[in-house]
């Protein structure tokens, strides 16, 4: 609704040009002006000079036959809303809480139409059949659906920064293999420099590649997920700021508003494309074009470099009591406090460790593990087959 200041300056606009005060009746002369029926009624009955002469309109002075008076209905309705403005207006009715058809103040909520309504409203024959109910009481149910759609938005949040996390390790470990991969090359270079300038600089070539695309996939995941959690986050912004409102601004568009939490999509990116991480385990491939003479050399590079990852899964039976496993039995972590394990012979219970769940008998195989303990965190490479993985390997 308009403010007072602005009900002012309307009104001002229709006032009447003879009497100075609001138009009662308003009519329009050949002119094109507007006045009081009232007032140009009593302004045609006074004599002119000439008495045979046409009036002449009060602002332009131009001349208009007395009973060419025209009734402007549009403008007399633009004045009643005006006069009903400034009612609203000198009542002291907040227009968050005014009826603008009937400036009363809004108690109702019609379930049926979605509308706020005054008692006036309420009584109407549009509404007699509606559902009806107060507006705290038509509040609480949606303030109900905000709080679970605020939940379940949260949760989705929790998960895309937990995949963040996730992604940005597993970025790391590929940029260290690159690292050390690229050192391996070198090293064994630097031995037939002169032989081997030009299958070295390819091979250093195809590494920048690699670090590069892992590094542009990194800032592309990245993107995306601020993106997802900046979604999210902004709807969660609003419910938080809708709930907060009073009940008729929380009703306002509340479905549409839900609809649009309910029905969205939340997407669940992954860092490293299957394409790049293919092509980080084919890369031990570039050294065999190598020169026949050079065998030797490239048996020994392709050692180094060529490796198959090994999948470890911790076996539940062989965990000492103190290590929580994760549900994909990849992570092992230090509880003090002694789990309830059943009892069996493969079960360590003096020194905390657990066995992985399926052996290796040959072959050369690499694994990654992060150790977190006090005072201690980092990352360890181990490139031969354990007997056990245990906190004191961590230690």
């Amino acid at each position: 609704m308009a403010s007072a200041a602005s009900v002012t300056s309307l009104a001002d606009e229709v006032n009447c040009p003879i009497c100075q005060g609001t138009l009662r009746e308003p009519v329009t002369i050949d002119c094109g002006h507007n006045f009081c029926r009232g007032c140009l009624t009593r302004y045609c009955e006074i004599p002119g000079p000439d008495l045979e002469e046409s009036p002449t309109c009060p602002l332009c002075k131009e001349p208009f036959r007395p009973g060419s008076f025209r009734p402007n209905w549009q403008l007399a309705n633009v004045v009643e809303n005006i006069e009903r403005l400034q009612l609203v207006s000198t009542l002291g009715l907040g227009e968050e809480d005014a009826c603008q058809e009937h400036g009363e103040k809004i108690y109702f909520f019609c379930e049926d139409d979605e509308m706020q309504l005054c008692v006036v409203c309420r009584e109407a024959g549009e509404h007699a059949t509606h559902t009806m109910r107060f507006l705290e009481d038509a509040a609480a149910p949606y303030r109900e659906q905000i709080h679970k759609c605020l939940k379940c938005l949260r949760k989705e949040r929790e998960e895309i920064q937990e995949i963040q996390s996730r992604e940005n390790k597993r970025m790391q470990v590929l940029l260290t293999q690159v690292s050390t991969k690229r050192q391996q090359v070198i090293s064994e270079f630097a031995h037939l420099r002169k032989f081997l300038e030009e299958q070295q600089s390819i091979l250093l070539a195809q590494l920048e590649s690699l670090d590069g695309d892992i590094l542009k996939q990194q800032d592309e995941f990245d993107f995306l997920v601020a993106g997802e959690i900046c979604r999210f986050s902004t709807l969660i912004e609003e419910l938080e700021e809708k709930n907060e409102r009073p009940a008729r601004e929380l009703l306002t568009d509340i479905r549409s508003t839900l609809i649009r939490c309910e029905t969205r999509k939340c997407r669940k990116p992954v860092a490293v494309s299957p394409e790049l991480g293919q092509r980080i385990r084919d890369f031990p491939q570039q050294a065999l074009p190598l020169q026949r003479e050079m065998k030797m050399f490239l048996e020994k590079l392709h050692f180094e470099l060529d490796y198959e990852p090994a999948h470890i899964s911790l076996d539940p039976q062989t965990s000492h009591p103190k290590l929580l496993l994760s549900e994909d039995r990849q992570r092992a972590q230090f509880s003090y406090k002694w789990q309830n394990s059943p009892d069996n012979p493969q079960r360590f219970d003096r020194a905390t460790c657990v066995l992985a769940h399926t052996g290796i008998t040959g072959g050369r195989h690499t694994w990654v593990w992060m150790a977190r303990v006090p005072g201690y965190s980092g990352c360890c490479q181990l490139s031969s087959p354990p007997s056990l993985l245990g906190t004191e390997v961590a230690a």
